[in-house]
């Protein structure tokens, strides 16, 4: 859809202002993190209300630890959308599967988290099968159109690699603050370590504040902004992706607070793939023979980090460990 709502214009024609629909996106997460926390409890107005004044108002030391995933997250939206207008979207989705590595080794580094060979392995493979697709010079209709050569296709994948790295480290650090308890109360005592309820939307309430504040400001700075028509450029495509994108995000927030980053990244290449073969008849993309054997290694990553394919020998099921510890951690 992002693709598609960047390349639907005529080449010369000036698209919509990336950093409008971001904070579009953002205004539309924050109101629905606000139904979701009334919805926790109990409907009450009047709790919700001293939910947001205790945990957003109150505590601005923890507020203010969003807004490092926040500029991640706004970073990593604006390089999605320009991306999608020098890449193909089946070589974008592909290519940007790669945040999995980087996803993989904070987790290792943030969250003390284990990951035994076969999934090191599969990530591995993942990225290898990117790297085939990215190298496979597969285009699309507007590829064609545009002449978009080589130089085109360095500047989207340098914009992808960004918003792959922002997004993988982005997602553990707002894992990590979702799951992890506030470490002492105001006794210095030891907080439980189970979650206060609604949590998970306290989280997503201060991010989306955060996000829509440097949305702001990148709105009055960036040249693309027309402030006599801010919504300039927007049509039905680009409001159904700003929409789509909204709910995309608090459905990643539900998955990593019940499963965790790498899952995530793992079903989006699934997904990834089905999109894929929706771009063959949508913008008559013509995937290569190296596309097609990217896409495969990548099919066989997923399977194998979802044991759906299991390694006969058991040193694959040994911990991999890439840094020291001194604590207790939990394997995945």
């Amino acid at each position: 859809m992002t693709r598609m709502a960047r390349t639907h214009y005529a080449p010369t024609q000036l698209a919509y202002s990336v950093p409008v629909l971001v904070c579009f996106q953002e205004v539309l997460k924050l109101v629905g993190s606000v139904l979701f926390l009334w919805n926790a409890n109990g409907r009450s107005a009047v709790k919700t209300t001293k939910a947001i004044k205790s945990e957003v108002l109150l505590k601005p030391s923890m507020t203010l630890r969003l807004s490092v995933p926040a500029i991640l997250y706004f970073i990593q939206n604006v390089c999605i959308q320009a991306a999608n207008s020098y890449l193909p979207a089946a070589v974008y989705q592909l290519t940007y599967q790669g945040k999995t590595l980087v996803v993989a080794l904070m987790s290792v580094i943030l969250l003390d988290r284990r990951l035994e060979l076969y999934k090191w392995l599969a990530i591995g493979g993942l990225g290898i099968g990117v790297g085939l697709v990215q190298v496979s010079n597969s285009p699309d209709a507007w590829s064609k159109l545009t002449g978009e050569g080589t130089e085109g296709l360095l500047v989207g994948l340098m914009l992808t690699v960004c918003a792959a790295f922002c997004s993988g480290c982005a997602g553990v650090y707002f894992e990590k603050m979702v799951k992890t308890a506030e470490p002492q109360s105001s006794n210095g005592t030891q907080q439980p370590p189970k979650q206060k309820p609604g949590s998970l939307w306290i989280r997503n309430i201060q991010l989306a504040i955060f996000s829509i504040v440097i949305g702001i400001g990148a709105t009055i700075c960036s040249p693309s902004f027309d402030s006599a028509e801010p919504f300039k450029g927007f049509d039905s495509v680009v409001w159904a992706l700003g929409v789509d994108n909204a709910f995309g995000g608090l459905v990643v927030a539900v998955v990593i607070k019940y499963a965790d980053n790498i899952m995530k990244c793992f079903s989006n290449a699934t997904s990834t793939l089905i999109a894929t073969i929706l771009c063959i008849p949508l913008f008559d993309f013509e995937p290569s023979s190296l596309f097609l054997v990217g896409a495969v290694v990548i099919i066989c990553s997923v399977l194998l980090h979802g044991r759906a394919i299991r390694l006969p020998h058991p040193i694959f099921d040994k911990v991999l460990c890439l840094v020291a510890r001194s604590g207790n951690s939990s394997k995945v």
